[in-house]
């Protein structure tokens, strides 16, 4: 439905709504207008006209103020959505009537639902800047632009979007009185097309699409720009570089370029890599590293650029003073999170000056990954000596190593002789928490007989173990059964079956719908699960000979959910003798006269035995 909106609003003492055509969301946006007729003189003979935009269309509104009330007004909003496309010429004679009904004494109802009942050709859709929010205003006097080009294919000027509203002036409207009312009725009306974003199958996966000009949101929707325009398109992709394009809009509707061939560029900087020592992998050796991709350098000021082909297939070169150097091949693209490279310790080199077991000195130069550059001896035994470079040799190192793992050892059979004699302490006295001093009371305990250890109760323990293995052996059944003996306890312990307890055992759910609807069929394919339940297989009993798959009718009302099984095996009796019955007399039919009497008499004995309560109590 391509159709202009339409509401009178009217302020007389307080806001109020005349009538809405086409009414929607874009309803939301018409507000008070009292604050913008203070722009314009107070003359109730002629009309405030002006535009404003939402991100969907355009707002015009016509409105006409109420003698000696003081910026009461009646108002008329006419909404243009921006899938219409509707002529100048054509909204004037709209507006014309709008005029004729808010001067009238009475709104005509059904004029008004008329011309606003006309269907208009549809574009597509591009969203407009909404107006500013800022109390700021702009004019445009018709005669420079005449009226029809003002509100016309080109009512939309993406400049308008810096102001509140857009006053027109024409030959019956008020006049404008504000001088801050900025002026536009000499500036250029640009030509506006609708520019569409490029098409999806075009554009590599991860790549987005947008403007040059910061704030703009992702080209991802159709928007207005001005024809024949240069427009600075950005394709965007994670890790890379942006990809520039230019293109101009000289049609509507126009769908936007993508570059022939995309030729990106990784961004490759220090944040890419973690350096970390092959020994201690928690160190990180990052920042005093050298990185290079490629024979080039990578810095923290000047990341590297290179191309996808280049970071498929890259270089890395790493070096850090005290580590040998490490070149690796790496593949750089769809990599997740830091590319690790691990630095191995490189030997160094010592010279100490040593005393040999003769008296003289001699020189030993020490090579390793491990050396320490601190004030300690590197090698075991020895400390350094006064003079620079000189190792002086002593057991002192070894003699208190073994000092210290002999006082360990004491200390370990300390702790473990105390826990001994706590535990002999506290199994031989009891402990009593009484008023006065001192609070607990301590007592030895005098063995007479009834230790644990003694004669007399040495037998107690076993009586216990066997008084808990009889126990444990009476309760193992009942843990035991598994879901189907559970069900079939049910059963045979119950005289009252209910719904919720049968249906809480797997084997028996939907067995009370099955025997209150007397589903045959049903009931004689649980035989083989539910056999070992003698009650179950009265039930079975009963209808092993009915050769059909149920009996019409059901046993108990509707809101009724306990059956008592002796009940309703009487009831099942009767139903089954009951269905079977014209069978036997179709078989004895010929039989003579003395056959149906015993069936009377037989029928009569079956009801009598039947006469027994039904329902679940």
């Amino acid at each position: 439905m391509n159709k202009l909106g339409f509401q009178i609003n009217r302020f007389y003492g307080g806001p109020g709504i005349v009538m809405t055509v086409n009414g929607g969301d874009w309803t939301k946006k018409v507000v008070d207008i009292r604050n913008i007729l203070t722009l314009f003189s107070e003359d109730a003979s002629k009309f405030a006209m002006f535009m404003s935009f939402s991100e969907s269309g355009a707002y015009l509104c016509v409105a006409r103020m109420i003698s000696g009330r003081g910026g009461d007004n009646t108002a008329g909003w006419i909404f243009i959505p921006n899938t219409v496309e509707i002529s100048g010429n054509e909204l004037i004679d709209v507006i014309n009537v709008v005029k004729e009904e808010l001067s009238a004494p009475q709104i005509n109802a059904e004029r008004v639902n008329s011309l606003f009942d006309k269907n208009y050709p549809a574009i597509e859709a591009a969203d407009f800047r909404p107006s500013s929010a800022e109390k700021v205003y702009a004019k445009r006097n018709a005669g420079f632009y005449p009226l029809c080009d003002i509100i016309g294919i080109n009512r939309y000027q993406p400049e308008y979007s810096k102001y509140n509203a857009i006053l027109i002036h024409d030959k019956d409207s008020m006049e404008i009185i504000d001088k801050n009312v900025v002026d536009l009725t000499m500036a250029e009306m640009i030509n506006t097309f609708v520019f569409c974003p490029p098409v999806k199958a075009d554009i590599p996966a991860g790549v987005t699409v947008h403007f040059a000009a910061p704030g703009e949101p992702p080209f991802n929707k159709p928007v207005r720009v001005k024809k024949s325009t240069p427009i600075d398109i950005i394709f965007k992709r994670r890790g890379y570089e942006d990809i520039h394009f230019k293109e101009s809009v000289e049609e509507n509707n126009q769908i936007c370029g993508v570059p022939k061939v995309f030729d990106w560029k990784m961004i490759i900087s220090r944040a890419a890599f973690k350096i970390v020592s092959a020994q201690n992998r928690d160190k990180d050796l990052s920042a005093e590293s050298k990185i290079s991709v490629n024979g080039v350098d990578v810095t923290m000021n000047k990341p590297l650029r290179i191309s996808e082909q280049e970071a498929a297939n890259a270089e890395v070169s790493v070096t850090r003073k005290g580590y040998v150097p490490k070149r690796v091949r790496k593949n750089l693209l769809n990599v997740n999170g830091p590319v690790t490279i691990e630095l191995t310790r490189a030997e160094e080199s010592q010279t100490w000056t040593i005393e040999l077991a003769n008296g003289h000195h001699a020189e030993m130069t020490l090579t390793s990954k491990y050396l320490s550059k601190s004030s300690v001896s590197p090698l075991k035994g020895y400390s350094i000596g006064e003079r620079a470079g000189q190792l002086d040799y002593t057991n002192f190192g070894v003699l208190k190593e073994r000092i210290i793992g002999f006082a360990m050892g004491l200390g370990v059979c300390a702790f473990i002789y105390l826990l001994v004699a706590l535990w002999g302490y506290f199994d031989s006295h009891n402990f009593e928490w009484q008023l006065g001093w001192p609070p607990l009371k301590v007592t030895e305990i005098v063995d007479q007989g009834n230790s644990p250890t003694s004669p007399a109760n040495s037998s107690k323990p076993a009586e216990k173990d066997d008084k808990t293995k009889a126990n444990n052996k009476k309760s193992d059944p009942a843990k035991a059964l598994t879901p189907k003996e559970q069900a079939i306890k049910y059963l045979e312990e119950n005289e009252t079956w209910t719904k919720d307890e049968l249906d809480s055992h797997t084997e028996l759910v939907g067995l009370f719908d099955d025997l209150n609807e007397f589903n045959i069929a049903s009931l004689k394919s649980r035989e083989r699960g539910l056999k070992d339940s003698s009650r179950f297989m009265e039930i079975i009993e009963v209808i092993k000979d009915y050769p059909r798959e149920k009996i019409p009718g059901s046993y108990m009302p509707k809101n009724d959910t306990k059956i008592t099984v002796s009940n309703y095996i009487q009831a099942l009796t009767k139903k089954v003798n009951e269905a079977k019955a014209p069978e036997k007399k179709k078989e004895t039919a010929g039989a003579g006269k003395q056959q149906p009497a015993q069936q009377s008499s037989t029928d009569k004995s079956s009801q009598d035995k039947d006469k027994g309560p039904r329902g679940g109590i």
